[in-house]
């Protein structure tokens, strides 16, 4: 492989026009087949519910930049095997390597071309799709099925840490603002559980929790149990730390998911699959960069591939479903804990960046 000290201005905007081209008609492919196959997937909800019109577009309109952000992977590595098909087929490769333009100043145009792909997948992922995603949500699910958005406690028992020790309820009901079923228990300087307050309901007022059948148990240091008399229900928490709501990753931004996180952790509950999908926010946008890497090494390996339009575009659909189903596995194992959240996050793309670069620096000499 031959390093060039100047690359050409000339070469740079052509290879990067002949990549943008089959780039932007992949993009647009792939996104109408997957607006069409998602509007057959709910077109049994579209038709039940009467989202047919109007609101069915607008639904559709909104899930737009999600699906972007998705397919640009995609659409980076069809963009690169078409466009060097084409100029294969024409011997436009061919003829640059026998003017001395170099492998790695044909990669660099369209890498670099590719790396502000993914800066734009990550500012859109971070700006324009969180917005979306929750108002599609909310249009598709209240305003269409006239169902309501439950929180994280919603239909579930609670157990959330509170000053002084541990808070138990059956449900929490939002709309009412009103717990069921609630059991304090109140903890010493020792940790040593000293008193249990339990109520049948816990009523907001705006001030503090009215409670109802109110009851008390006072626990001595020899284990003795006696019930004892108390207006006193001190329960440290409002509404609002009740009122997450259960949310997708996608319906975040970093710092949204962030702070949902710490909010998670601080009422004593376990964020799960977030921490990992707190790393797939910085490993997903770098799918564009990887795949067009990919791409690269399949049509320079190390001389021009004759890939026929069709193989490409078949290739493109075969390492797009593959790095996907890669990363799923690897996302699952994380959120089993079998896998920290950083591997589960960035494996995929450490394997196929090793694969691309693999076959460009090592491929079948011709």
């Amino acid at each position: 492989m031959t390093f060039r000290t100047r690359l050409s201005p000339t070469v740079n905007r052509f290879l990067a026009r002949q990549f943008l081209g089959p780039f932007f008609a992949c993009l647009i492919a792939f996104t109408i087949a997957y607006l069409l196959g998602d509007m057959f997937d709910r077109f049994g909800d579209l038709l039940r519910y009467g989202g047919l019109g109007l609101i069915g577009l607008k639904y559709f309109a909104l899930k737009i930049p999600l699906i972007v952000t998705q397919l640009l992977p995609i659409a980076s590595l069809a963009g690169v095997l078409l466009g060097f098909a084409l100029l294969n087929r024409t011997g436009e490769v061919l003829a640059c390597q026998q003017l001395g333009v170099s492998r790695f100043e044909m990669v660099l145009p369209v890498l670099a071309v590719a790396l502000l792909i993914s800066l734009f997948d990550f500012a859109l992922s971070e700006t324009i799709v969180p917005y979306t995603t929750r108002e599609a949500r909310y249009l598709y699910m209240v305003e269409l099925k006239k169902r309501k958005i439950e929180g994280v406690f919603a239909n579930q028992r609670i157990w959330m840490r509170v000053k002084g020790g541990f808070l138990s309820a059956d449900s929490y009901d939002s709309r009412a603002k009103e717990l069921r079923g609630v059991t304090l228990y109140l903890m010493g300087r020792n940790y040593g559980l000293h008193n249990i307050v339990t109520a049948r309901t816990a009523r907001w007022t705006g001030s503090g929790w009215h409670p109802s059948d109110l009851r008390s148990l006072s626990l001595g240091r020899n284990g003795a149990i006696k019930s004892i008399d108390t207006e006193t229900f001190a329960l440290a928490a409002r509404p609002k730390d009740f009122g997450l709501l259960k949310l997708d990753p996608e319906e975040f931004s970093l710092w949204e998911l962030r702070s949902y996180i710490a909010g998670l952790r601080r009422k004593g509950l376990d964020p799960g699959g977030y921490v990992v999908d707190l790393d797939l926010k910085y490993a997903l946008p770098f799918a564009c960069l990887i795949m067009a890497a990919l791409g690269l090494g399949l049509s320079l390996d190390p001389l021009p591939r004759q890939l026929s339009l069709g193989r490409s575009f078949g290739l493109a659909i075969a390492f797009g479903f593959g790095y996907w189903l890669a990363m799923g596995v690897t996302s699952s194992l994380g959120r089993s804990n079998l896998f920290p959240p950083w591997l589960a996050a960035w494996l995929p793309n450490l394997t196929f960046a090793m694969v691309a670069a693999s076959i460009f620096l090592f491929g079948e000499e011709r």
